[in-house]
C-alpha cells in the first residue's frame, strides 16, 4: 500500500515537471478515459463513459479544458458530430469556459470562429438545445494570458471581436443577427474599431461602421447624445485613428485619414477638402488628455507616417503661421546670447600676469585692460547670462506646466534635445553663480561643462534645416549605436592587455595600472614607445602581445567601427527626407508647447478654418489621374 502511494506521488511529481499542454497530450493518450474517447472520435466509448458517470462531461484537463473544447479543437467531421451530440445531451457545455490562466474564459463559440466554421457558429446560437445560453455565449470573454495584447491571438476577448479580427465578416453578421453587442470593449478598453486597427482590417472597419450607423439610426439615437464608436478612447487614451498612428500601421492610418475628409467643392482635378483637427492635435477633455495623431507620430518617431501629404500640410501651415518666425527669432536671440556668454567668459579669464624671466627681470604676460571698464563689462556680461538663464528657466517651467513633466521628458529627437540642454544649461548657470558667490572653486568646472552644453543647444536649430538636419541625426545614431558597441568591445581588450602589460613591465600599484591603461589607449592611436617594451625582461613576449593588440584593436576594431558608421550613413541618407520632416515636426511641436493657450488662439497664429465652431485644416488636393480613364471619341 505504501509502495503504491509512493509510486503515485512520483507520478504526480513527474507530471508537474511538464508543461500543462504536454500533460494534456499525455492525458489524451491515456487509455480508458474520456480524453482518449474524444481524441479518437469514439462516440460509442463517449456514450458509455457518460452513462457510467454523467459528471465526466465536466472533467477538467491540465489547461482547464473540458471534453467539449477538445472536440472543437480537433475539428474533424467526426469530432464535430460528437460535439453536437454532446451539446444535445448536455446543453450547458456550450458555456463551459477554460478555468486556467492561459486560456481562461474561452468557450466553444470562440473555437468555432477561429476554426472558420460559420455553419457551426450558426448552429451553436440557434439550435433548440443551446439557444437558452445564447446571451452567455455572445458575452463570453477569452481573457487568459494567451489572448492578451502583444500575443499572436489578441482578438479582443468576445466572439464578435474574434470574428472581426480574423477577417470573417460572414460570421460577424451571424453574431450580430443573434444579438451580439457592437459596443463591447475588452479589458484594455479597446472597441471593435480599435481591434481592427491593430489587425489592419480596413474593409472590416468600413462594414462594421456602416452596420453600427444603421443600428444607431434604427434605435433613434441622436448624434449629440451618443459618442461615435470610432471616437471613443481606450484605456490608454487613444481613438482608433490615433492608435493607428501609435502603432505605425500605414495602410490603416491612410484609410482612416481619408475617412475624415469633407469635400467642400471640386473643379476637375482640384478639390477643396476639410480635415477636422480634433483627432489630429492634442485636445483637453476634462482632466484627461487625449493625444492627437500628430503628437503620437512625433513621440513615437513614425517616420513613414510623417510624410503623409496631409500631415506635411498641417506642419507646413504651423511653420508658416507661427513656428518659422518664432524659430528664427529664437535662433538670433540664442546666437547673440551665446556670443555674449563667450565674450563674458573671455573677459572673465583675461588677466595681467607678471612672471620672472631667466635674467631675473619681471615680465608681463597677458593684455592690460583698464580696471574699471574691464570689471564693468564682466559684471554686465554675467548679469546678461544669468538673466537669460532665469528667463529660459521660466519658459521651460511654463512648458512643463502646460504638457506635464512626464510628457516633457518623454519627447524625442530635437524636442528632447532642446528640453534636456535647456534644463542643463539654465541649472548650470544658476548653480555656477551661486558657487561663485560663495567662493567655491568648483564653479569653474561647472562653467566649463555649461559652455559645451550651451553651444550644443545650437544643434536644435541646425536640425530644422534640410541641409544639415539628417547629419545631426546621423551623429546621434553613430554615438548611440556604433561607437557605443565599439566601446563595449574595446574596453574588454583594453583592460585585458593593460593588465598583461602591467604584469610584464613590472609596474607598481594602482598608479602603475593606470599608466599601463594610458599606454594601451594611446597605442590604439599608434602612439607608443617601442623601447619601453623591448627593454623589459620579457621583451619578446611584450613585442608579440603589442603586435596582437595593434592588429586586433588598431586594424580590426577601428576599421570595423568605420564600416559600421558607413552603414549608418547609408541608412540615414536613404531616409533623409523622412528624418527632416520628422525633426521639423518635433521643432514645431516644441515651439507650440512653449506657447500658452491664449497665444495659440491669436489671429496671427491661426492655421485652421472655423466651421460651425469646429477647427478644420483646409487644403487643396490635386488628383493627377482625374481624366486618366476618359477616352476621346
Amino acid at each position: 500500500m505504501t509502495q503504491t502511494k509512493q509510486s503515485k506521488e512520483e507520478g504526480r511529481h513527474k507530471r508537474s515537471s511538464l508543461s500543462p499542454v504536454e500533460r494534456q497530450t499525455e492525458a489524451a493518450h491515456k487509455g480508458g478515459t474520456i480524453w482518449e474517447a474524444v481524441r479518437k472520435a469514439d462516440q460509442i466509448g463517449l456514450e458509455r463513459l457518460l452513462n457510467a458517470d454523467p459528471n465526466s462531461v465536466n472533467e477538467r484537463g491540465p489547461v482547464g479544458d473540458c471534453p467539449i473544447h477538445m472536440l472543437f479543437l480537433y475539428g474533424t467531421e467526426n469530432h464535430i458530430n460528437m460535439a453536437q451530440y454532446l451539446v444535445r445531451r448536455c446543453p450547458e457545455t456550450v458555456i463551459q469556459a477554460y478555468d486556467q490562466s492561459e486560456y481562461r474564459g474561452e468557450v466553444v463559440l470562440h473555437i468555432a470562429i477561429i476554426k472558420r466554421n460559420a455553419a457551426m457558429v450558426e448552429w451553436l446560437l440557434s439550435n433548440e438545445h443551446s439557444k437558452f445560453y445564447r446571451e452567455q455565449q455572445l458575452a463570453a470573454t477569452a481573457n487568459g494570458s494567451f489572448f492578451q495584447f502583444g500575443r499572436p491571438c489578441y482578438y479582443g476577448e468576445t466572439p464578435l471581436a474574434f470574428a472581426c479580427c480574423t477577417n470573417q465578416w460572414d460570421i460577424a453578421e451571424i453574431l450580430l443577427r443573434h444579438g451580439a453587442s457592437m459596443d463591447t470593449v475588452d479589458s484594455n478598453g479597446n472597441t471593435i474599431f480599435h481591434l481592427v486597427v491593430i489587425h489592419n482590417k480596413p474593409k472590416i472597419y468600413s462594414k462594421f461602421k456602416e452596420c453600427w450607423l444603421k443600428a444607431e439610426t434604427m434605435n433613434g439615437e441622436q448624434k449629440n447624445k451618443t459618442v461615435p464608436l470610432w471616437k471613443r478612447l481606450n484605456n490608454d487614451g487613444y481613438t482608433p485613428f490615433t492608435l493607428s498612428a501609435k502603432l505605425g500601421v500605414t495602410e490603416m492610418f491612410s484609410f482612416l485619414f481619408d475617412e475624415l475628409k469633407i469635400v467642400q467643392w471640386s473643379y476637375g482635378p482640384v478639390s477643396c477638402v476639410l480635415y477636422p483637427l480634433d483627432e489630429l492635435e492634442t485636445e483637453r477633455k476634462g482632466e484627461r488628455m487625449a493625444p492627437g495623431a500628430l503628437e503620437v507620430i512625433v513621440q513615437n518617431a513614425q517616420s513613414e507616417l510623417i510624410i503623409h501629404p496631409r500631415i506635411i500640410d498641417l506642419v507646413d501651415k504651423k511653420w508658416e503661421c507661427f513656428a518659422r518666425q518664432s524659430f528664427f527669432r529664437r535662433f538670433l536671440v540664442t546666437l547673440v546670447y551665446l556670443l555674449s556668454f563667450l565674450l563674458t567668459t573671455i573677459l572673465d579669464q583675461t588677466r595681467t600676469d607678471i612672471v620672472e624671466d631667466q635674467d631675473g627681470h619681471m615680465k608681463i604676460i597677458g593684455a592690460e585692460h583698464p580696471g574699471v571698464i574691464h570689471r564693468t563689462l564682466c559684471t554686465t556680461g554675467r548679469l546678461i547670462v544669468l538673466t537669460g538663464a532665469i528667463s529660459k528657466s521660466e519658459s521651460e517651467l511654463k512648458e512643463m506646466a502646460n504638457v506635464g513633466i512626464r510628457k516633457y521628458f518623454q519627447a524625442t529627437g530635437s524636442a528632447l534635445l532642446e528640453n534636456c540642454l535647456s534644463c542643463l544649461f539654465c541649472s548650470g548657470i544658476i548653480l555656477h553663480n551661486i558657487l561663485r558667490l560663495l567662493d567655491i572653486q568648483s564653479h569653474t568646472v561647472i562653467l566649463a561643462f555649461v559652455s559645451i552644453v550651451g553651444w550644443g543647444y545650437m544643434l536644435f536649430f541646425i536640425m530644422a534645416l534640410q541641409l544639415t538636419g539628417p547629419f545631426v541625426f546621423m551623429i546621434y545614431k553613430m554615438l548611440s549605436k556604433d561607437i557605443l558597441r565599439f566601446c563595449i568591445i574595446y574596453i574588454v581588450f583594453l583592460i585585458g592587455f593593460s593588465q598583461a602589460f602591467f604584469i610584464l613591465l613590472n609596474y607598481n600599484g594602482l598608479s602603475g595600472f593606470l599608466t599601463s591603461l594610458k599606454q594601451c589607449f594611446f597605442g590604439m592611436l599608434g602612439d607608443f614607445d617601442l623601447d619601453q617594451y623591448t627593454e623589459a625582461t620579457f621583451q619578446y613576449i611584450n613585442i608579440l602581445l603589442l603586435i596582437v593588440y595593434v592588429v586586433v584593436v588598431s586594424i580590426l576594431l577601428l576599421n570595423l567601427l568605420i564600416a559600421m558608421m558607413g552603414d549608418t550613413y547609408g541608412k540615414v541618407i536613404e531616409s533623409a527626407t523622412q528624418i527632416w520632416h520628422l525633426e521639423r515636426a518635433r521643432i514645431v511641436s516644441a515651439i507650440e508647447n512653449e506657447m500658452s493657450n491664449d497665444e495659440r488662439k491669436l489671429e496671427k497664429n491661426k492655421y485652421w478654418t472655423n466651421v460651425d465652431g469646429q477647427r478644420y485644416l483646409q487644403v487643396e488636393e490635386i488628383d493627377k489621374d482625374c481624366f486618366k480613364d476618359i477616352k476621346n471619341d
